[in-house]
């Protein structure tokens, strides 16, 4: 006996309606919203290797997710588990589940830019990390100063200071100090003289000798044309046995400064006090620039043995302390002028 005719028809009616609204229910939980009005944007951190359930859970503890079940579904159909990436995601307005998907799949984290400037030392450097909310200052200063991290990166002394090269740097979380300390000590590596060892080896210098010498320069001025003429008085002073006398490295041995160098600085033995000890500090008082690397390699052939600043940001150079004297005197009265 046969079926009645109509049967098929509203059986395959029937399926049809029902696969329409599976899409249009699953459209729905993909692409559907929460109400912006109550959003005020969200961040969402993560942690590298988290499993789906893991990243679902933190998706959805932040209130991100308005169907997490539409996410879980879509990553199992895609088989795109695997290339969800970690880090820290921001969410101005409400993302679908389809929205938040693309976003991790994509790796769209947030990214910080942390520059640093030529002359920045450890702890300028330690203090934009925390600024950032990268790492906090202690945990910076420590990696730095690791035994096991300066034996990888093959840095002589005993820290990092003057191989963490001034640039503009893209990080995100999450970034472990000892990360961040080696993308810069392998931009230093990459933009420093490629024969800058061999140079230094010629002056009979190590390059770790020619590194701190060119920290110095930075610190004692910002002006790129006196850099090879500091070098210069650097050179001389060495090769005569005269202590160097430069102010920057008793302030990086203080380890405190009020923007002074008082009698009692200048007093205070210490490693880095070119005042009381002949030849160079035991390592760099800062990271220095290109020009002051070239500088430190490149000195001036000029035969200055003082320099006093004019009080404009330049210097006075000197090649007798007679003339030096009068150069401070003009410097000091400069002072008193600007003063009253």
């Amino acid at each position: 006996m046969k079926p009645p005719a109509g049967r098929p028809r509203r059986t395959v009616r029937g399926v049809a309606l029902a696969v329409v609204a599976a899409a249009f229910l699953t459209a729905f939980l993909l692409f559907d919203t929460l109400p912006p009005g109550s959003w005020e944007g969200k961040l969402a951190f993560v942690p590298k290797g988290s499993p789906l359930s893991e990243v679902v859970g933190i998706l959805r503890k932040d209130g991100i997710l308005p169907h997490p079940l539409a996410f879980r579904a879509l990553v199992l159909l895609t088989f795109s588990g695997r290339r969800l990436h970690y880090g820290e995601y921001a969410f101005p307005t409400p993302p679908s589940a389809f929205e938040a998907w693309r976003r991790l799949v994509r790796g769209d984290v947030i990214k910080y830019e942390v520059t640093v400037p030529p002359g920045a030392n450890l702890y300028d450097i330690a203090e934009l990390i925390k600024g950032k909310n990268l790492a906090t200052e202690e945990a910076f200063l420590a990696a730095a100063v690791s035994p096991a991290v300066l034996r990888r990166l093959e840095i002589p002394g005993e820290s990092a200071e003057g191989y963490l090269f001034p640039d503009t740097y893209t990080l995100v979380k999450p970034v472990a100090p000892e990360e961040i300390i080696e993308f810069m000590v392998r931009q230093f590596r990459r933009k420093a003289p490629p024969d800058a060892e061999k140079r230094a080896r010629e002056a009979g210098l190590s390059l770790h000798q020619v590194v701190t010498i060119a920290s110095i320069i930075e610190k004692e001025t910002g002006v790129e044309e006196e850099m090879p003429l500091v070098s210069a008085v650097i050179r001389r002073r060495l090769a005569l046995g005269m202590p160097l006398q430069m102010d920057p490295t008793v302030i990086y041995g203080v380890k405190r400064f009020d923007g002074t160098v008082t009698r009692k600085d200048l007093r205070t033995a210490g490693p880095y006090n070119t005042y009381l000890n002949r030849g160079l500090p035991p390592g760099p008082i800062a990271n220095p620039g290109l020009a002051a690397l070239a500088a430190a390699l490149n000195p001036s052939n000029a035969e200055y043995l003082y320099f006093v600043s004019r009080n404009d940001g330049s210097h006075t150079f000197s090649r007798t302390l007679p003339e030096h004297n009068r150069a401070v005197d003009r410097f000091r009265r400069a002072v008193r002028e600007d003063e009253g």
